[in-house]
């Protein structure tokens, strides 16, 4: 099947609702949007978040566990499958995210539970190496069910790798550090050390636009996205920073419904922001505005399944795949390019999906 692209998903194995064995993959095709070879890659508890090497040769793993301690693991692509290589301490509780480096030198772990932060080195084989830096975030918010204390939700770099920027659901804030991978501590409060969201927003997760000049962070608790226009890193006074532009909600105009928003992806292209609902249960699309980068609301869609707590957009930016933690499927839409529309195509079943991710091309 050459040409196709490799997948992987991320599900609960374990406590809420987890009826999966593990990793699960499968491969995609770039022109139908079919899937075939859906398979259990490899067992792993509650890998709950999965992320790519640059060099898409190495799969990290979040293991959301109880556990008085979370671990991550490591994985080699072999072939279009998966070798199991190391586990470490993620040394916090509640690990749900991971975001890697552009030179792969090191992993970030954003602890949910824990309200912490973990840095690991990574080993020239992909292997993860001891954690090397803990950052203890503090402080709640208004929300007295979801904000009783910092809970890290979320990590990224900058397009240059020179800062990196950590959502804190508990308090309402983007969190700014700068990055040297030189350091023995690569994380350092950036000079303006953070950007605070709504009171109650919930910030959990962001992504840049291709330019680098702008950043959209989904707010979980009240189902906005905040529009932010970052300065890049570089040598000005102001690298670095952000400047909020706008706040626009998940929900289409007028519903009033029990909602968390979830995930946000960006078309490749970068003229469309997509957005998961869990409770209204469906993605809401936004056109980006070229010129002030910020976003019209355009449409929201049913997502095809129960709470859709994540989904990417394929390689080509033709389809979109969005896994639904409480009905046990994965359904695939077709992308129209000119418009950013959903139309949905098909649907698979899988245990308790709760991430999804993809290759670029394989040749088997």
């Amino acid at each position: 099947m050459k040409g196709c692209f490799a997948g992987f998903i991320g599900t609960y194995t374990q406590g809420a609702g987890g009826r999966a064995e593990g990793i699960y993959a499968f491969k995609l095709h770039p022109e139908s949007g079919m899937i075939t070879d859906l398979r259990l890659a490899a067992e792993s508890v509650n890998p709950a978040y999965l992320a790519l090497s640059p060099s898409k040769k190495h799969l990290y793993v979040t293991n959301e566990t109880n556990a008085c301690e979370g671990v991550v693991s490591a994985f080699a692509l072999e072939g279009d499958g998966l070798r199991f290589l190391n586990q470490q301490s993620s040394k916090g509780t509640g690990p749900c995210h991971v975001a890697i480096n552009n030179e792969a030198t090191h992993m970030v772990v954003a602890n949910y539970m824990s309200g912490t932060l973990c840095v690991l080195p990574l080993e020239p084989t992909g292997a993860l190496g001891e954690p090397v830096q803990v950052i203890q975030f503090t402080g709640s918010g208004p929300n007295r069910e979801r904000q009783e204390a910092s809970h890290a939700h979320f990590f990224m770099f900058d397009p240059l790798n020179n800062y990196g920027f950590a959502c804190d659901l508990g308090t309402d804030r983007v969190m700014v550090y700068s990055f040297d991978k030189d350091a023995a501590a690569p994380l350092s409060p950036a000079a303006v050390p953070w950007v605070s969201t709504k009171p109650g927003a919930g910030p959990r997760h962001g992504v840049f636009h291709p330019a680098g000049t702008y950043a959209y962070y989904v707010n979980e608790l009240d189902s906005t996205v905040d529009v932010l226009r970052y300065a890049p890193s570089g040598g000005t006074a102001s690298a670095g920073t952000f400047e909020k532009l706008q706040c626009i909600s998940t929900l289409p105009p007028g519903v009033q419904v029990f909602n968390t928003a979830a995930a946000i992806r960006m078309s490749p292209d970068g003229n469309f922001v997509y957005t998961s609902n869990r409770g209204h249960d469906s993605i809401t699309i936004f056109k980006v505005n070229n010129t002030t980068g910020t976003l019209d609301y355009i449409l929201t869609v049913p997502s095809g399944g129960k709470t859709p707590r994540d989904f990417t957009i394929d390689p080509t930016g033709n389809f979109l795949l969005a896994c639904h933690q409480d009905s046990d499927n994965l359904v695939i839409f077709r992308i129209d390019k000119p418009t950013g529309s959903l139309t949905p195509l098909r649907e698979y079943a899988v245990p308790s999906p709760v991430c999804v991710l993809n290759v670029p091309p394989i040749t088997t």
